[in-house]
């Protein structure tokens, strides 16, 4: 059965097991292989990033930041326990739960170098299509 697009949205802000993210994982391993998905994201790369994309990179940049500051700074998060990985998310909401404005002023910080990234990163996929100019 698909699913509308609110019924995903709404999905997405619910903590996921950690079966069902792994489910999700290998469907998107998947998906990423299609061509279609490929052709996908190299359009997208050529268009401007949207600030709901951007807000969302942001976030996501600002979440991990301070779970690696919160790991440590030696630390490899993808070398964690199953365990360690549960409580450093729950750690993390709480130092960010306590950090309150910090956090929404880091994602307006990190917006703009966000969206500044993308636009260079356009600016050397467009170079390399036009070798001769």
């Amino acid at each position: 059965m698909k699913k509308s697009y609110k019924e995903f949205s709404t999905e997405i802000d619910e903590v996921m097991s950690m079966g069902a993210r792994r489910a999700v994982g290998r469907r998107m391993k998947m998906l990423s292989k299609r061509a279609s998905t490929k052709k996908k994201k190299e359009r997208n790369m050529l268009r401007a990033l949207p600030i709901k994309k951007a807000r969302l990179k942001a976030q996501k940049w600002v979440r991990n930041w301070v779970k690696q500051k919160l790991a440590g700074k030696g630390k490899d998060l993808t070398d964690i326990s199953l365990g360690a990985k549960v409580n450093l998310e729950k750690k993390t909401d709480k130092k960010m739960k306590a950090m309150g404005g910090k956090v929404k002023s880091l994602v307006n910080k990190q917006i703009k170098l966000m969206i500044k990234k993308h636009r260079d990163r356009k600016a050397s996929i467009l170079a390399k299509d036009t070798p001769g100019q």
